[in-house]
């Protein structure tokens, strides 16, 4: 699996760098089909430890849980950052969800 999204703020059991090297001005995604094809997929695992927004510090949930679509792997605060922040994420997860979600 490859983990997106685990960004250093959370320390968990991957680490993608900072939230702030992810953080871009222009998206190459369509935000809203972005979290549908995230949120399209069972959760596999939860975690029962905060989640904080990795911008501001603070607390967002007590737990998160970790989601997959048999390549990638992704927490649920990956999700809240997406929609709060325009964050980049991997060119080749875009076309798989671009191809998913026309499918």
């Amino acid at each position: 699996m490859i983990p997106i999204g685990c960004f250093s703020e959370m320390h968990i059991f991957a680490d993608n760098g900072s939230v702030k090297e992810h953080l871009t001005d222009s998206l190459n995604y369509d935000k809203k089909k972005m979290i549908a094809y995230l949120e399209s997929f069972k959760a596999r695992a939860s975690c029962p430890r905060n989640a904080i927004d990795c911008i501001t510090g603070k607390i967002i949930s007590q737990s998160f849980k970790v989601y997959d679509d048999g390549e990638y792997c992704w927490c649920d605060f990956l999700l809240y950052h997406i929609k709060k922040y325009n964050i980049h994420l991997p060119d080749e997860l875009i076309k798989k969800s671009n191809a998913q979600i026309t499918a």
